[in-house]
């Protein structure tokens, strides 16, 4: 497997994880020479059917689509197992540990509000903060002395020009709203082209996964991370943006949906009320 070393994800696999797999680092020079596409936009093909023999594709998307290819499907508990077997790096494992043990409820909602680069990639995307603390209130009511982690990466810097990006001050509005229950770690750096960025985010990224209740935002791989495999109740936030009913339009001008996709969305928006 060859792990590309990016200004998107700047950590080498023996940085982050202990496995004893055949992992290549590449950097990132050697991984465009190799790649198959010149932008990241999703592959719109189905892979399991090409006759070539080796594929490289630049994406930050999956290339396991079970909702378009149903032969895909085995392949998404296949990417969940696999998920499950990764070790961390002693170092990265034992953040994870320690920050459990210091500040941890019995049960947990973990909340990840993406910003970042979706500020600049999918402005739109980034409007959810609102239905995140809604998601997070019923989840309160079923379990009404839950922490809450907050993982975001608000504040980040824009990772293509390095220039800084306006916070939403996410974590702020959650404080105000819900006190001392909310935790977070504390980045060392949200700059994707700093090796510790990166280790930072995995210590995020496993930390969700042992919550009880999850709330992501749509339209993130992060997100979907968090969930591959698991089986707690999960809310995705949609963002509440005066645009947003045009991002299904875009996702089928994509090649990502279907025709009907598309249209059952649209009918159960107009449908008449009585037809609900």
């Amino acid at each position: 497997m060859y792990w590309p070393r990016t200004k998107e994800c700047a950590s080498s696999f023996t940085e982050l994880f202990s496995n004893a797999w055949s992992v290549t680092n590449v950097s990132g020079a050697q991984w465009a020479n190799l790649r198959e596409n010149a932008d990241r936009e999703r592959v719109k093909s189905d892979l399991l059917r090409t006759e070539t023999p080796h594929l490289y594709f630049w994406t930050s998307h999956t290339l396991v689509m079970p909702h378009r290819y149903p032969a895909h499907e085995p392949l998404l508990h296949r990417m969940a197992e696999l998920l499950a077997d990764m070790h961390l790096s002693d170092d990265v494992m034992g953040r994870v540990v320690a920050f459990t043990a210091s500040v941890f409820r019995p049960r947990m909602v973990g909340v990840h509000l993406r910003r970042g680069d979706m500020r600049v990639l999918e402005p739109i995307r980034a409007h959810n903060t609102t239905t995140a603390m809604q998601a997070v209130d019923a989840y309160l009511v079923q379990s009404p002395y839950a922490g809450i982690l907050l993982c975001t990466d608000d504040g980040a810097p824009n990772q293509y020009t390095g220039q800084p990006l306006p916070a939403e001050g996410v974590r702020a509005k959650f404080v105000q709203r819900y006190g001392e229950r909310v935790v977070s770690t504390t980045p060392r750096s949200l700059d994707r082209s700093a090796p510790i960025a990166i280790q930072d985010a995995l210590v995020d990224l496993w930390l969700l996964r042992q919550t009880d209740f999850f709330v992501g935002t749509a339209g993130s791989s992060f997100s979907d991370m968090v969930m591959l495999g698991r089986s707690v109740p999960v809310t995705v936030c949609q963002s509440q943006h005066p645009l947003r009913y045009l991002l299904p339009l875009r996702i089928w001008l994509r090649g990502e949906r279907t025709f009907s996709w598309l249209a059952r969305y649209y009918w159960r928006i107009i449908r008449p009320r009585a037809a609900r």
